[in-house]
């Protein structure tokens, strides 16, 4: 069963002569601006309906427990502020796209960053492309056709969408404040899970690098699912058959970010995977349990055990498009590598 215990902080109202936009870093200025706001808007698909057209698609293969998740979550909306930086000229437009539940993994509340960054003519989004793993997307000039970002069911993250139809483009996304008050509710939500997590990139996006981490300083097992997911991005871009660059990419991914001595950073790796399946990306026999041993679970990824679907290759397709630079702007956030 689906319980929503915060429901009503998630869907907090503040009048607009209360909204306080003083939550940022010494020397910066935020506010809301809606004509800003919605003008560079990202042009997105699924926000609305892509956890229903996934359930649609594959519910009847999904475990009951994410099944029920799915037909229980409901998109909240988009909030967003700007914060201006000490010059006056940069700006970044802050989104979140707030959903009150999440299928995979399951809790209770998912909030989404999308931070786009104003420089003159100039126009680039940090995006979170899974678990909170930064990505970088150049956006082009304002006012002139750029590329979008798909939400990915289940997983509520985005992937870059060059070729964006009309038809599937979110509609009537209408951005709402971002207020203190929204940002002090949900930082201090008394359970982990349904709590904001973001903060540090809040108050100072400017900081923010990608590839990285909207967590100024992620746990291991984020090290570990970002660190994987650099090597399958890797993979893709050396391999024509995305099919191909999947499996070498975790393969890789198996030796260099959880290691031969890595065996708690195992349980971050087996999560990711079978989260890809639980969102309709990889079809695996079964799913794969964090007893394994090393050993036998190497043998697994040699012989096969992990295959790609339609919607997988689409995904990993948009991973491998990515305007990312992996050497570009900063370190990236990876797991320890043995």
């Amino acid at each position: 069963m689906v319980e929503k215990k915060y429901r009503d902080l998630l869907h907090l109202s503040v009048p607009d002569s209360k909204a306080r936009f003083k939550q940022h870093a010494h020397g910066f200025n935020a506010s809301y601006d809606e004509g800003l706001l919605q003008a560079h808007l990202p042009p997105t698909s699924g926000v609305r309906n892509g956890d229903e057209v996934l359930l649609k698609s594959i519910g009847h293969v999904m475990p009951e427990q994410t099944r029920h998740a799915f037909e229980a979550t409901e998109f909240v909306n988009v909030f967003g502020r700007v914060l201006t930086d000490h010059s006056g000229h940069t700006q970044c437009l802050q989104y979140l796209y707030v959903w009150d539940y999440q299928a995979v993994p399951a809790h209770e509340a998912d909030y989404e960053p999308i931070f786009v960054f104003l420089d003159g003519p100039n126009r680039h989004a940090i995006y979170d492309l899974v678990h909170y793993c930064s990505r970088r997307l150049d956006l082009g000039p304002s006012g002139k056709k750029g590329p979008g970002l798909r939400m990915v069911p289940g997983w509520h993250s985005f992937l870059p969408d060059s070729e964006m139809a009309p038809k599937s483009r979110d509609k009537d996304l209408h951005v709402r404040p971002l207020s203190d008050q929204h940002l002090e509710t949900w930082w201090t939500i008394p359970e982990k899970e349904p709590r904001l997590k973001i903060k540090e990139y809040m108050l100072d996006p400017f900081l923010l690098e990608s590839p990285g981490h909207f967590l100024k300083n992620p746990d291991d097992n984020s090290r570990t699912i970002c660190c994987t997911f650099l090597e399958i991005e890797r993979a893709l871009r050396e391999y024509e058959d995305p099919r191909q660059g999947l499996i070498e990419g975790i393969k890789r991914a198996f030796n260099r970010c959880v290691g031969i001595l890595g065996i708690l950073r195992l349980v971050a790796f087996v999560q990711l995977l079978n989260e890809m399946q639980d969102v309709g990306l990889v079809k695996m026999p079964t799913p794969l349990r964090v007893g394994l041993n090393l050993a036998s679970f190497g043998e697994m990824l040699r012989d096969g055990f992990v295959s790609m679907t339609k919607a997988g290759k689409t995904f990993f397709d948009g991973m491998a498009s990515s305007d990312d630079d992996e050497n570009g702007s900063g370190p990236s956030v990876k797991g320890p590598i043995v």
